[in-house]
C-alpha cells in the first residue's frame, strides 16, 4: 500500500502542485464558474509559462524549514531539473530513492529503521542533489530579520518518499540569534539585500473588513457545504469571510505603486474542495493582476503566504502555500512584466 501511494498519489500531487504553480488555471482571465461568471481587469498569473530551471542564476532564491535543529534547504533546481523524477509512473522516484540509499551504504550504513541521516562534508555524488558546498555564505530571512549563515552538511530524510518532493537537503546551523518555530519557512539567498520576510500582513482590522467587502460580491453563489450527522450534507451561501480565511499584505508588489494589496482568500467548500484567489489591488479595490484568478470549488488552492524582497528593489515577491487537502508545497513568485514568474518550489508533501 506504501508503495501504491508513494507512486500513484504522490506523484498526482506533484503535477497538480506544479501545474498550479508555474503553468496555468483552468480558468480564463477573471473567470469563476456557474453562477460567478464574471470577469475583472487585470494581469494574470496563469499565462506565465516559465518553467523554474528558466530563472537565472541571480534570481535564485532557495526554501528553507526549522526541523528544531537545523535549518534543512531544498534546492528545487537541481531537484527539477533531474528527468527521471518527472515519469508520472513513479520509476524515477523510486530510483531517486534507491540512489541516496546507495550513498547512505557507501558512507555510512543504511538502515531501513532509521530514516534520517546527515553528513558533515560534501560528497562528490552530492552534486547531483544541490548546489551547495560546505561553507558557502548564504543569507536567511524569516520573521526575525535577516541573518548570514553558512552551509555545515547534509540531511537525508527516507521517511518522506511518501511525499513527492525533495528527501535530500543541505544543512546550516541556524544563527544564535535567529529565533524560529518548529517548522517554520525561511528564505536562503546569497543576497544580503534581501528584506525580513513579512508573514503578519495589515493587522488593522478596518482595513481588512474594507477589503473583504471588495471581495465578497465576487463570491456571490459560492456554497460552503458541511456535514450534519442526522441529516447528511447541508449547503449554504458563503455571506462572510473569516480573518482565518483571508489575507492582507501592503507593498509594491507590481513596481506600479508603493500602495498597492494582495489579497488572498481560501475558502473550503467541502472535504475535498477549495475555493481561492491572490489579487493585487490598489487602495479602492481596483483589480491590478490577478496572481491567481478566482477558482471556485476546485480540488486544488493557493494561499498567499507572506511577502519578501529578494534583492531589495522596493519590490515585493510573494510566498504561497499550492495546496490541496492531504498536503501541498511552497512557491515563491515575483511580477515579470505583466505575468507572475515562479523563482522556487519547495517542500512539497502530500499522501
Amino acid at each position: 500500500m506504501r508503495i501504491i501511494m508513494k507512486k500513484y498519489l504522490s506523484f498526482f500531487l506533484f503535477f497538480i502542485l506544479l501545474s498550479l504553480s508555474l503553468v496555468s488555471c483552468t480558468k480564463k482571465p477573471g473567470e469563476t464558474s456557474g453562477e460567478n461568471d464574471k470577469k475583472s481587469a487585470g494581469d494574470t498569473h496563469h499565462n506565465q509559462t516559465k518553467k523554474i530551471n528558466d530563472v537565472s542564476s541571480d534570481e535564485r532564491v532557495f526554501f528553507g524549514r526549522y526541523d528544531g535543529k537545523k535549518i534543512i534547504i531544498d534546492d528545487y533546481y537541481k531537484y527539477s531539473s533531474n528527468e527521471k523524477l518527472m515519469d508520472s509512473t513513479g520509476a524515477g522516484y523510486d530510483l531517486y530513492g534507491g540512489d541516496l540509499k546507495a550513498i547512505i551504504g557507501k558512507y555510512g550504513k543504511f538502515d531501513e529503521q532509521t530514516p534520517e541521516y546527515f553528513f558533515d562534508d560534501f560528497k562528490p555524488e552530492f552534486e547531483k542533489y544541490t548546489s551547495f558546498k560546505t561553507g558557502d555564505k548564504i543569507h536567511i530571512s524569516g520573521s526575525g530579520g535577516v541573518f548570514p549563515a553558512q552551509i555545515s552538511g547534509y540531511y537525508i530524510n527516507m521517511d518522506d518518499m511518501i511525499g513527492a518532493g525533495t528527501i535530500f537537503y543541505a544543512a546550516v546551523n541556524p544563527p544564535k540569534e535567529m529565533k524560529l518555530e518548529d517548522n517554520e519557512i525561511v528564505v536562503c539567498t546569497y543576497n544580503s539585500n534581501m528584506s525580513t520576510l513579512n508573514r503578519k500582513g495589515v493587522t488593522n482590522q478596518s482595513i481588512i473588513d474594507e477589503f473583504k467587502g471588495y471581495i465578497m460580491p465576487r463570491l456571490k453563489g459560492v456554497k460552503i457545504t458541511e456535514y450534519d450527522v442526522k441529516s447528511g450534507p447541508v449547503d449554504s451561501h458563503i455571506e462572510k469571510i473569516s480573518n482565518e480565511d483571508f489575507k492582507l499584505f501592503e507593498g509594491s508588489f507590481t513596481g506600479k505603486d508603493k500602495n498597492e494589496f494582495l489579497v488572498s482568500v481560501r475558502l473550503q467548500n467541502d472535504f475535498t474542495n477549495f475555493t481561492s484567489l491572490v489579487y493585487v489591488m490598489d487602495g479602492e479595490g481596483k483589480v491590478i493582476s490577478e496572481f491567481m484568478p478566482l477558482a471556485v470549488n476546485n480540488f486544488t488552492f493557493s494561499l498567499a503566504e507572506g511577502i519578501i524582497d529578494i534583492n531589495g528593489d522596493g519590490v515585493f515577491e510573494v510566498i504561497t502555500y499550492d495546496g490541496y487537502y492531504e498536503g501541498g508545497g511552497y512557491s515563491l513568485n515575483k511580477y515579470n512584466g505583466g505575468l507572475w514568474k515562479t523563482l522556487t518550489t519547495g517542500f512539497v508533501f502530500g499522501v
